[in-house]
Formats: C-alpha cells, structure tokens, sequence
C-alpha cells in the first residue's frame, strides 16, 4: 500500500501551537492601542468643542443671524454671511447635482469601457482628492480675472465650489448606481423596457439614497470651506447678495438690456460666506470679535452636523 497523509494524527498539531498565547497577547495589544487612538481622537475633539462652545455661548441669539458686520461686536452679526452661504449652497446644487449625476449616469450605463473611459474616471478620482485651494487658485484664473476681470463676485464662488464638489458627487453617485442589482435591470429587460427606461424607472429609484448622501456630504464639504473663497477674494460685505437669476423687473417693463442687472450675474455683486466671515474675525485682535467668530464656528457646525445626520438617515434607510 502507498504510504499517505494522515490527517487524524496531524490536524492535531501545528507550527502556530506554541505561540498561540503569544498571538493572542499581540491581538489584545492591537485592540487596546487602536481603542487608545480612537479615545484620545475623541477627547482632543471634544475639548476644542467645549472651548468653542465655552467662547462663544455668550452670543448665541437671535441678533447673531439677524444683524450686519459692524465695527462694533456687540453690533455685529453674520447676516450677510449667512445669506451669502444660503444662495450660494442653492446656486451650487442648482449646478453641480444634474451634472454630477448625469456624468455618473453616462459612464456607469453609456460609456463604452475603452481606454479613454478609463483615463477619465482615473481623472475623476484624482479631482475629488485635490486640495481646496487647488480650485481656489483654478477660480481665480478662470472665473475671477477671465469672467470677471479681478472682481471676486457671487457668480465666481458658485462656479468654484461647484468644480470642488463635483467629482466626489461623481464617484458617489456611480458607486450608487452599480450597487443596483444586474437582476434589477434584466428584469425589465425582460418586460420590454428600454435602457432609458430602465434607468428612469428603476435604476434611479433603488440609488437613490445613496446618490442623496454623497450629495449631502459633498455639499458639506462646500458649505466649510475657506481656502478657496480666499484665494478668490471673497470680503466681508454689510449686504445681502443679489440672489435673483434674472431682473424680473425689467422683464415685466421690457428693458431687456438691463435683464442681467443686479442680478447673480452682476459684477458689482460681491459676497461674503459664513467660513470667510469666521476666519476675518479670528484674525481680529479684539476679543468681542473673537467670542463672535466662535459663536460663528458653532453655527457652521451644527449646519455641517446637520447635514451628515441627514446623509446618515437616508442611508441607513436604504441599508
């Protein structure tokens, strides 16, 4: 008879049997450092949240959001700002979420996989991880002094922030779309409906949730930022942006050469956000304008927190 393995008499031995104790001593080292990383994450964030909240709680009313900036603290207030983020956000979405999701649409059911394909979903990934100011400086070269010759309007920021948040509006939403099921789409197929159909009435439903949270947090991520808006030129602004897409008023007069005037468009229409308003009062020597730049920290974040509660909610939905 030809000799064999036994595998009886071996199963019960092994190389790694002596230094069992040894690896499991390693894993519990593991899980305690990572559990000490994360706590000591936890506790730097929550303490630079209490000395903010410590900061600014002092300001925290009405008149905070409901006043101009004055050169007096006690007198100022983010209004402008927040109007300046509100129609800006508005634009922004307006903009970027059909082009997100239709380049998302096109390369994920359309595109045919070749070489240029791939060049440029390779491209698109690389976009949604360039630094901030990379598209600051790309603003100000093309919108700022090519549109707009030097003057940082509301128009220019909108076009800036919406380049930033697009590629990752991009990759989420492709990402959204392949989760569908294949037995998804061979199904209607099946009963006949069209690829745009399918799309439409199928695909789009089922990703959905998932193309809202990449949304959401893209816009987050918008909503924060400051660098760019510095390397524009965005001020501090004692007024309300022009937010009106057309002058409605010269519409309904027939002045149609003044369709554009004081509008989004304009280039008198200068801006300010609630990041730059912050990061100008940080910088100001006078502690009442400190205390308000934290007031202001506080309200960007709960605006931020709020907007990821939500990306959490609709997926957890659809999970």
């Amino acid at each position: 008879m030809s000799s064999g393995i036994d595998f009886v008499s071996s199963a019960g031995s092994s190389d790694f049997e002596p230094k069992l104790e040894t690896r499991q001593l390693i894993g519990k080292i593991f899980a305690i450092a990572c559990l000490l990383s994360t706590l000591v994450g936890l506790v730097i964030l929550a303490a630079l949240i209490v000395d903010v909240v410590q900061d600014g709680a002092p300001r925290l009313n009405s008149s905070l959001l409901t006043q101009y900036p004055s050169r007096k603290a006690i007198e100022s207030g983010y209004k402008a700002a927040l109007w300046g983020s509100v129609w800006m956000l508005t634009y922004v979405l307006v903009l970027a979420v059909p082009i997100g999701v239709g380049s998302a649409i096109y390369l994920e059911e359309y595109a045919p996989k070749n070489w240029l394909t791939g060049f440029i979903e390779l491209n698109i990934y690389n976009l949604a991880g360039v630094p901030s100011i990379v598209y600051g400086i790309l603003g100000l070269g093309l919108f700022v002094r090519g549109l707009y010759s030097g003057r940082a309007v509301l128009v220019t920021g909108i076009l800036t922030i919406a380049l930033l948040i697009l590629p990752p509006i991009i990759v989420v939403a492709r990402e959204a779309i392949r989760a569908v099921p294949q037995s998804i789409r061979q199904a209607s197929y099946g009963v006949g409906a069209t690829k745009w159909q399918t799309i439409r009435h199928h695909v789009l439903p089922v990703a959905t949730p998932g193309i809202l949270t990449g949304v959401i947090i893209s816009t987050s991520r918008g909503v924060g930022e400051t660098a760019p808006l510095v390397v524009l030129g965005a001020g501090t602004v004692l007024f309300d942006p022009k937010a009106a897409p057309i002058n409605f008023g010269a519409l309904f007069s027939g002045r149609f050469s003044e369709l554009f005037k004081d509008t989004v468009w304009s280039s008198d229409n200068f801006f300010s956000v609630l990041p730059y308003q912050i990061y100008e009062w940080v910088g100001d020597p006078k502690a009442d304008f400190q205390t308000l730049a934290s007031a202001g920290i506080i309200v960007l974040m709960l605006l931020v927190l709020g907007m990821n509660a939500i990306a959490i909610f609709l997926r957890s939905r659809s999970s």
